[in-house]
């Protein structure tokens, strides 16, 4: 390695799965010499984990609808010359989690972004369409080189994942239970993104980023679930009527909207354990009429097609 390089990671966690993911990635290019530089970005009133339900619920409006939040400041001053700025990520209500969505659209944020080559880590339940728009968006206006995106999902059954993620969640076990698997990214997967470092590394010293996507997803990084795109799709729109008819009602935390919170979260319920499995259903018998027009989506979600 002819120059030292340098990489800035900037990352919103609850739990620590998401750092221990970059970590793995990113070990092996430290051990041969590169600079990373880590970036926790920290609500100045923390959400704190495990959540209460009624805590979760509460964040749904202003996740949905991207309202900011106050962020601790973040110093740039030592990444400012960053040879790759890696974003890690998960989504929230189909959209990014509101530290995350804050940071972007802090105006900071946005000049240090500037042409910078940028790539984003994404640890996920299964859906992460939706939030990959909008961080597009924000990057579109930004001004910067997206170049990368990886994936990291929990591989379990829909339905099965539903209930694991809720089980962390909420009572704060991520481990198996007598009926249930353990809920989140299984550490296999973790552990497997170290061989992406060497595709890295050759992107960064040789200043060639075209096929660094092709061997993301060639490499299983990345995923497209044909049976939950239009699901997502639906519940994204759904989920903006929802957060703002409750938001009508007044700010995070109010009791005034508790009423209103209660009904979406019976029916979110309903759509993910009765609503669902027959939209599934209907998609596996209409497949064969959507498999061509799926194929230009997954490219451009998998392959990262502007």
């Amino acid at each position: 390695m002819s120059k030292s390089y340098k990489i800035a990671v900037f990352y919103y966690t609850q739990t620590q799965q998401l750092l221990n993911i970059l970590k793995s990635l990113l070990a092996p290019l430290e051990a041969e010499g590169y600079k990373v530089i880590y970036k926790a970005i920290e609500p100045v009133v923390p959400f704190s984990f495990p959540w209460t339900s009624d805590r979760f619920y509460q964040a749904f409006p202003e996740t949905r609808q991207e309202i900011v939040f106050e962020n601790k400041e973040i110093d740039f001053s030592d990444v400012s010359d960053a040879d790759l700025v890696i974003m890690g990520y998960q989504p929230w209500f189909l959209s990014p989690s509101i530290p995350f969505s804050s940071f972007l659209q802090q105006q900071t944020t946005q000049n240090y972004l500037n042409g910078k080559m940028v790539m984003t880590v994404v640890g996920s339940r299964n859906m992460w369409i939706s939030a990959h728009d909008s961080v597009e968006w924000h990057f579109f206006k930004a001004n910067c080189n997206w170049i990368g995106n990886i994936v990291l999902e929990d591989r379990h059954n829909n339905l099965v994942s539903v209930l694991t993620i809720f089980r962390w969640l909420i009572d704060g076990q991520k481990e198996a239970s007598r009926y249930l698997p353990e809920a989140g990214v299984s550490q296999q997967d973790i552990d497997s993104l170290a061989a992406l470092a060497p595709d890295l590394s050759y992107a960064l010293e040789n200043k060639d980023y075209k096929t660094l996507q092709t061997k993301i997803a060639d490499k299983g990084f990345v995923a497209f679930h044909d049976n939950l795109y239009l699901i997502e799709r639906t519940g994204y729109k759904m989920f903006g009527f929802w957060s703002k008819w409750i938001l009508e009602k007044g700010p995070y935390m109010s009791e005034a909207r508790k009423f209103r919170l209660t009904l979406f979260k019976y029916y979110l319920m309903a759509v993910i354990f009765v609503i669902s499995p027959f939209g599934t259903l209907f998609f596996n018998l209409t497949y064969p009429l959507r498999k061509s027009s799926l194929q230009s989506v997954r490219n451009k979600y998998v392959y990262l097609h502007h």
